[in-house]
């Protein structure tokens, strides 16, 4: 199979992350790289350990001299909808951080745009791509735990620290735990139990050492089809021991119990007997699956596992709970989608 060219637009923070993770994946070549920050390019390029691959600081330059097949954009969500039409139009296909946008609305408006297009938009959902939890899907599909009914997610962090000047635009925003955390937690749910959500109730708040505008922390209940309960608590604001950026989490079945504790999965008997699962070999894992398995989506003719049209599935469940935390009222997701916030 022939490589993939890839321009990657933000290689600082995430982005240097994101270059990191890929640039030993085989079925693409990155052929040029962008940043407002030249320093950021300095950095990546000492990552990639190529100093002939072309940096830019303008994306508008890099789109119209490079010819590539796919942008990455690692970039905040208020440039979504600029940097994607643009690569669009460049003929590239596209994948793009998650949060896909700073609210559902845009990330409809985002759809819009893709949908002018015949290239592929996929929305990076990296949590998935581990082998615990191809492990725990890998159990709740053969039946492990008999038939499941209730999921217990906690997910704590101190959002304090390893704060960078990279983040800085994620202090203003009014619910930083649900959009930018939660998202994460959302799309694996649904992952992990393959069915669509139907409703959420959530509260979120900030405790009073808070240090961010927005709030920091949230209870929901999620329920989705199959008669599946999910109570759920996240915050980015924790005093003491820090979970993983997973969280810890119960997947409680009929004849037993899936656990992932501090970056372990396990299965549980209903005599209380835990060990571990056996976990599959990957081999990709996080933003280096996301790019390679959206790279053999285009290939085989098909949707990437985690396309726009899916992943706003995970994202209307973010909107919800914003909702639902501002009305005090339960918000329906029965259709997939929802219209408001």
């Amino acid at each position: 199979m022939e490589r993939a060219k890839v321009i990657q637009v933000g290689v600082g923070g995430f982005g240097k992350n994101w270059i990191e993770g890929i640039k030993d994946v085989k079925s693409i070549q990155i052929v040029a790289i962008v940043d407002v920050v030249q320093e950021n390019l300095v950095e990546a390029l000492k990552v990639l350990g190529d100093g002939n691959i072309p940096v830019y600081l303008s994306y508008e330059d890099a789109f119209r001299e490079v010819k590539a097949d796919l942008a990455l954009l690692i970039t905040p969500p208020p440039t979504r909808h600029r940097l994607t039409r643009a690569a669009l139009d460049a003929g590239m296909h596209v994948i793009v951080e998650k949060p896909m946008a700073s609210n559902y609305k845009e990330g409809l408006e985002l759809l819009a745009i893709s949908q002018q297009y015949d290239k592929a938009v996929s929305v990076n959902q990296n949590y998935r791509w581990t082998p615990e939890m191809k492990a725990i899907r890998n159990a709740l599909e053969s039946g492990m735990i008999g038939k499941l009914g209730v999921v217990e997610w906690q997910f704590d962090r101190d959002g304090s620290r390893h704060r960078g000047p990279q983040s800085e635009w994620r202090k203003d925003r009014e619910e930083p735990l649900l959009t930018e955390l939660s998202i994460h937690h959302f799309d694996l749910m649904r992952y992990l139990l393959n069915v669509h959500p139907e409703s959420v109730f959530a509260s979120s708040f900030s405790p009073i050492w808070n240090e961010r505008i927005g709030h920091s922390s949230a209870s929901a209940i999620i329920k989705f089809k199959g008669g599946i309960h999910v109570n759920y608590f996240a915050s980015s604001a924790n005093k003491g021991k820090d979970t993983t950026w997973t969280g810890n989490f119960r997947l409680v079945g009929s004849s037993g119990t899936l656990e992932f504790t501090e970056g372990t999965a396990y299965y549980v008997t209903e005599a209380g007997e835990r060990q571990q699962l056996e976990l599959p070999e990957l081999e990709y894992e996080g933003v280096a699956y996301t790019v390679n398995e959206f790279v053999l989506a285009v290939t085989e003719g098909r949707k990437p596992v985690t396309h726009i049209t899916d992943n706003l599935i995970s994202f209307s469940m973010v909107g919800a709970a914003v909702e639902s935390s501002k009305t005090g009222h339960v918000v329906r997701l029965d259709t997939g989608h929802y219209q408001a916030y």
